[in-house]
């Protein structure tokens, strides 16, 4: 029995197989049938073009990406509907928030400060009142959430330049004896008519 079960070979591992490839062999109709299914796409490599085909699954991050790319390009249609000067001048917010999309994405907006992103929320919500678009919409709920984070950052940081941080303070132990005189010299310092108010005058 033991001989039998060290006589086992390990088991030999498959070898590699696109998933994309089409099945059969090649040449065949069953493969061109599969390759005709796939979709497929121009690509370029090392300066020439390749035909490759297109990975039907998406990552997370591609979806992203692709909803992202939608977004600026409906925006960038919407802002260059109106004239030039008109979208600099009245839209400039909501130009601000695509540059900062196609730079560094939502992260890049979360950094604005927050009456850049309540303008450009106002702005949104103008293009989307003009004509109904779910992507305007789903924008225009990111900008809400943004702004109020960036006016809580902003609270706080504002917090933290009114209070005065006491740098010179200093803290030690000593002894009841060391308090008492202390206590006295003070009161040796201050001027007429001041007198602590635990002692009567």
């Amino acid at each position: 029995m033991s001989q039998r079960s060290s006589a086992r070979k390990p088991p030999t591992p498959k070898p590699e197989v696109e998933r994309r490839a089409p099945r059969g062999e090649p040449g065949s109709l069953r493969w061109l049938k599969g390759l005709l299914g796939r979709p497929l796409a121009l690509q370029r490599r090392h300066g020439k073009l390749h035909m490759s085909l297109l990975e039907r699954r998406r990552s997370p991050a591609q979806i992203e990406a692709d909803e992202l790319e939608a977004l600026r390009q409906e925006l960038q249609t919407r802002l260059l509907g109106h004239e030039l000067a008109h979208a600099a001048r009245v839209m400039r917010h909501l130009v601000f928030v695509h540059d900062a999309l196609g730079r560094n994405g939502w992260p890049g907006v979360a950094v604005m400060p927050s009456s850049v992103l309540g303008k450009a929320l106002l702005q949104a919500e103008m293009l989307h009142g003009r004509e109904k678009s779910p992507l305007l919409a789903q924008m225009a709920e990111r900008l809400r959430m943004l702004k109020a984070a960036a006016e809580v950052r902003e609270e706080r940081q504002d917090r933290r330049t009114r209070e005065p941080i006491a740098k010179d303070v200093e803290v030690s132990e000593t002894t009841h004896e060391d308090f008492a005189e202390t206590e006295r010299s003070w009161n040796g310092s201050l001027p007429n008519g001041l007198v602590p108010p635990d002692r009567p005058a």
